[in-house]
Order: structure tokens, then C-alpha cells, then sequence
């Protein structure tokens, strides 16, 4: 298992289209917890984000979805998706017992992304010297 490169992702959440990061976090959590991450009342929403020819999120639901798919990368380095899927809906003490997921949706950034890396650098094998 490798850590991600901080940079690499930021630069993909940063540019890459946001109808392309939706249908991928669609793709790998849901439209509940996409809808979650992004604040938004209507559970379609994500998925007509994700369609060529559907209308977009607002400027803040798309800061919510750049910022959960940076956290969503940054956790697919673990090389587990269930294991990644679970710590962002499970309450975690780092982010005073809230989710990932509800930090996201406060664009939390610093704390959500900080909390994500030192998990995945908790999960990595100790190399032995």
C-alpha cells in the first residue's frame, strides 16, 4: 500500500470536470452519501450532476463534491474500498465524533483531509530496520 500524493490529488480535485468526479464517487458511494457530502435536500441531485446534459451543483455543492472526492482519493491509497467507505460514514473522535462525510459537508477542509491522511499513514506496514 502506497500514501497518495498529496499534490497529485489536489490537483485532480481541483481540475478535473465536476460532472466526472460525481459519477465517481456515485460509481463508489452512492448517491446517499454523495448527496450527504454535498449538503443536498434532493436525493437526484447527484446523479443528474453526474449526466452530460444535467444541470450542475451550485458553487457550494461543487466545493462539497471537489473536497469529498480529494478525502475519497486520498483513501483509495489504502488499496481497501470497504475499509475507506466505512471510515467516511463511521463517527470518528479525530473529528469530534462527527463523520467524515458531515465535515465535508461543512467544507471542514483542513481537519477532514488531515484526519484522512493520518489514517491512511496509521494503516501502512512498519517497515522494520
Amino acid at each position: 500500500m502506497k500514501p497518495s500524493n498529496h499534490s497529485a490529488v489536489y490537483v485532480e480535485s481541483t481540475e478535473t470536470d465536476v460532472r466526472e468526479l460525481t459519477r465517481r464517487l456515485l460509481v463508489d458511494l452512492g448517491g446517499p452519501t454523495v448527496q450527504a457530502m454535498a449538503g443536498s435536500r434532493d436525493n437526484t441531485a447527484p446523479h443528474r450532476w453526474a449526466h452530460p446534459q444535467g444541470t450542475g451543483p451550485d458553487p457550494v455543492e461543487e466545493q462539497r463534491v471537489r473536497l469529498g472526492y480529494r478525502v475519497w482519493k486520498t483513501l483509495q491509497s489504502l488499496g481497501d474500498r470497504e475499509k475507506a467507505a466505512l471510515w467516511m460514514l463511521d463517527a470518528n473522535p479525530e473529528l469530534d465524533g462527527a463523520t467524515p462525510v458531515a465535515f465535508i459537508a461543512q467544507l471542514h477542509t483542513r481537519e477532514v483531509i488531515d484526519v484522512a491522511e493520518a489514517f491512511v499513514l496509521e494503516q501502512l506496514p512498519v517497515s522494520g530496520t
